[in-house]
């Protein structure tokens, strides 16, 4: 086996990508039900694209920078978990809306106006849990597998 697969961090890199791709696609499909009359076929896929592609480098990152609280022994390490699968949850739309608004920054440049957008990462992935008490618990699942994985790559 290689090294980088026994690598807490690799997990929580892999599975913090994974989650913020599956719950921005979740908060856009929540979008598109609430218009009611609008279609996916409807909806940009570029902008789509760029904004799934920048939650899997938003997660990612944010699954690199706080592996060291995933796969901890014991309760404390249970809710060391815990709090790094909210954590995690919270950098990665926060790294993901500033990922996804770089090509507008680069093109446009810097304001202040931006920073509200980036910062409304911060609540975005939270909010798709809004009234979706299955995305919520599907979240928890995955976020427990995250954990226990990288208990057994770090204990293995």
């Amino acid at each position: 086996m290689a090294r980088h697969q026994r690598s807490p961090k690799y997990v929580s890199t892999l599975m913090m990508a994974l989650i913020g791709v599956l719950l921005i696609a979740a908060f856009m499909a929540e979008d598109v039900v609430a218009q009611g009359d609008l279609a996916w076929a409807d909806l940009p896929k570029g902008l789509m694209l760029r904004y799934l592609l920048a939650m899997a480098v938003g997660g990612a990152l944010s699954g690199w920078l706080l592996a060291g609280m995933f796969g901890r022994g014991g309760l404390g390490g249970f809710l060391l978990g815990f709090l790094g699968a909210v954590l995690a949850t919270l950098v990665a739309g926060l790294f993901g809306s500033a990922a996804g608004l770089l090509p507008d920054l680069l093109r446009d440049g810097w304001s202040g106006a931006d920073l509200v957008p980036i910062l409304y990462g911060l609540a975005a992935l939270p909010l798709a849990f809004a009234g979706q008490p299955l995305l919520l618990l599907g979240w928890l699942v995955l976020m427990l597998f995250t954990h226990l994985w990288a208990r057994r790559v770090r204990t293995g």
